[in-house]
């Protein structure tokens, strides 16, 4: 096509697989796309998609009351986009990954630094501390140390996210932080248990060293 445009403005958070969009109006774009004899198949003002706002539509009604059309929902399209199926299920297997690996660094972190403080846990036995008290003790700790640790983590990562460029394609949904930052604080509560059931088998004896 030898069509000549110009560009008016700019838009932001726009593209189509890591590509910028084009915007345009309904002429320019028919004018573009069917240029080639026949590419429109002998309709009048084709068009490719119309995006209906309807929450209460029946797609399966709509599809048999009009001949020719396929309604699918927004997510349904955004999946069927080249290249999105494949993209997305590589940053799923690579997130999936870090929270694993996350889970056992969190888990052997808080297993190390609670076995350090054995012989301190043994003092608190040995002066009538119960396992239930230590237990709520040791997961409090954690608690604290996961959540403010996390609150840190996400603060630096939008004090990093300030310097990237502004063409850069990053975007941090808040839903996504809030969801991750609420795995890791359950993962770490649960990796507690470990070292609570370690400490609670210990004799006070035993941890003072007092016996072999």
């Amino acid at each position: 096509s030898k069509l000549k445009l110009t560009i008016i403005g700019f838009v932001e958070n726009e593209t189509f697989n890591h590509l910028p969009a084009l915007f345009t109006n309904m002429d320019t774009w028919r004018e573009y796309q069917y240029v080639a004899p026949g590419a429109d198949n002998g309709i009048k003002n084709p068009v490719q998609s119309i995006i209906l706002k309807a929450p209460q539509l029946d797609a399966a009604k709509l599809d048999k009351q009009v001949e020719g059309i396929k309604t699918v929902t927004k997510s349904t399209a955004v999946k069927g986009m080249p290249g999105y199926k494949e993209e997305n299920g590589t940053i799923l297997m690579m997130l999936s990954f870090l929270i694993v690996i996350s889970a056992f660094i969190i888990s052997v972190f808080f297993y190390v630094i609670t076995i350090q403080k054995t012989p301190q846990f043994g003092v608190m036995k040995a002066i009538g501390a119960s396992n239930r008290f230590i237990s709520k003790a040791i997961v409090a700790q954690v608690f604290i140390l996961s959540f403010f640790g996390i609150l840190a983590g996400i603060g630096i990562t939008y004090v990093t996210a300030l310097f990237f460029p502004k063409n850069m394609p990053f975007d941090l949904d808040v839903k996504l932080v809030i969801l991750y930052a609420i795995t890791l604080l359950v993962i770490s509560l649960l990796s507690s248990i470990v070292s609570v059931r370690q400490i609670t088998k210990i004799d006070p004896l035993t941890a003072l060293g007092r016996v072999e």
